[in-house]
């Protein structure tokens, strides 16, 4: 079989995706312009995109597209697309004169807007040209059916270098898309699947026999998952319907500072620092907005959580997939003091990780995958039913400095979509030595969403501050002279 179905937590975001909410990824990058031109300073766009097809057999999922099993008798399949053109995924643009910062972000919130075709493979690469500085931006979408946020970054690793002057590559394996499966093909597959489904369960049957304790465990993370979706959060603003438009900001920090917060504050972790200085600019952000932050006040954060191994980042052999799970912490928010804050985080999230709660989450996900009729509405209603305000996702970042065709990439920032009634998203990825946010909302329910990223960079220097850490030395940025960095503004 040539062609290769979905897992359960893949398709899953192909279900819940809706016209007004798209389920990519992506990121905007800030790279070098002078490598990147030509004698009279244009873009050597057929030069870039010869350079991404000689890459592709690195990432067969890239030229691949998603088919729909008929009358939804299974979860859908991979393809090969005979059409493929590389000219459709990697674009060229421009911005107005002057340029500014602020235009790049209404693009990046604009493209970001627009959902992907899916009757070809599901990745875009935009090249933006006009930065005021001469710099060029590099807006890339991504699916998530494709992969969760780490298989995105193995993704682009295959696809960039980490040398200025690599070795030129050696000539591209000749491509040949395998033939396209019938209708006819795709259902009787599904079908046989169906009924390979009760010796499938018989199997489990056995091993729950044999692994009674295992079994039991399985059950009750799945059960006591289930009685938390129940807890059902007090909605804060953006706890609402979501139009088709997004607004996009960033923040930046030093990876110095966040450490020497982490060192001060014993046994805290770096995800907890991230959760504690978003608390604190989320707090104020509310507290502008005549939000409840009264003694108790919480907010309920998804915080996706990897599953994947440290053998699971060949993106050659198609293993791009989701493996990422999920927990939910509070934030208190009703608390002043920003070490009262870090400490009551860090004590929740040593509980949660041992609580069983990402396995119980990944079980339902599966449990709805066992059911191909019922997969969309079921994967809506559990993406609903996550007790959360809004998600909060640290990815780690290359540990290394990345070229694009021997420009070198200053600066990478992360997108994360939002859904109706979690109209917030802070995603973080950490590259260069700094920690950069990018932080999605939706354009109309929170113009203002600039000044929650200002907040955010403000309570990293008063963590700073309250946990007597030493201010970091300020790090001198790989960038050229005048070169273009997203602010935290709208």
């Amino acid at each position: 079989m040539a062609h290769e179905r979905l897992t359960a937590t893949d398709a899953s975001f192909l279900h819940i995706e809706t016209p007004h909410e798209p389920q990519h990824v992506g990121s905007l990058s800030i790279l070098e312009g002078a490598p990147l031109r030509d004698a009279d300073g244009r873009i050597r766009i057929e030069e870039m995109r010869a350079f991404v097809q000689g890459r592709l057999h690195r990432v067969p999922r890239m030229r691949q597209r998603v088919r729909m099993v008929p009358f939804r008798q299974g979860r859908p399949v991979w393809i090969d697309d005979e059409h493929f053109d590389v000219g459709y995924h990697v674009r060229l643009t421009s911005l107005p004169r002057p340029g500014t910062h602020e235009q790049l972000l209404e693009l990046m919130g604009r493209l970001q807007s627009l959902p992907l075709d899916r009757s070809r493979p599901l990745w875009e690469i935009w090249v933006v040209d006009g930065l005021a500085d001469g710099n060029v931006a590099e807006i890339i979408k991504t699916h998530h059916a494709m992969g969760d946020g780490i298989a995105n970054v193995d993704m682009i690793l295959a696809l960039i270098d980490t040398e200025a002057s690599p070795p030129p590559d050696p000539p591209a394996p000749q491509w040949h898309p395998a033939p396209t499966p019938s209708d006819a093909e795709l259902l009787g597959e599904a079908l046989l699947d169906q009924l390979g489904r009760p010796a499938a369960l018989l199997r489990n049957a056995t091993a729950a026999v044999r692994h009674p304790r295992r079994f039991a465990g399985m059950v009750a993370d799945t059960l006591s998952t289930a009685v938390l979706f129940q807890d059902r959060p007090a909605p804060a603003g953006w706890n609402v319907a979501v139009t088709a438009h997004r607004r996009w900001v960033s923040a930046t920090v030093s990876m110095d500072q966040v450490r020497a917060i982490r060192a001060a504050a014993t046994g805290a972790k770096l995800n907890d620092v991230v959760l504690t200085a978003c608390t604190g600019a989320l707090r104020d952000y509310m507290a502008a907005h005549g939000d409840d932050i009264d003694e108790g006040r919480t907010l309920k954060a998804m915080v996706p959580v990897s599953r994947r191994g440290d053998d699971e980042h060949d993106v050659t052999d198609n293993s791009l997939a989701n493996k990422v799970s999920l927990l939910v912490v509070d934030l208190p928010v009703h608390e002043v003091d920003p070490v009262a804050r870090l400490d009551a985080i860090h004590a929740q999230t040593g509980e949660l990780k041992g609580s069983g709660m990402a396995d119980g989450v990944e079980h339902i996900v599966d449990l709805a995958g066992e059911l191909p009729m019922l997969a969309p509405a079921l994967a809506r209603v559990v993406s609903r039913q996550i007790p959360m305000n809004l998600i909060i996702t640290n990815v780690p970042g290359p540990p290394v400095t990345l070229f694009v065709r021997g420009a070198r990439v200053l600066e990478a920032y992360p997108y994360v979509e939002v859904i109706d009634g979690e109209g917030l998203t802070i995603a973080v990825l950490s590259y260069e030595g700094r920690l950069h946010f990018g932080i999605t909302a939706d354009l109309d329910v929170m113009p203002d969403v600039a000044d929650l990223a200002a907040g955010i960079e403000r309570h990293f220097d008063e963590l700073e501050a309250a946990t007597g850490a030493p201010p970091a030395k300020p790090r001198r940025k790989a960038a050229a002279k005048g070169r273009s960095r997203p602010r935290a503004t709208a």
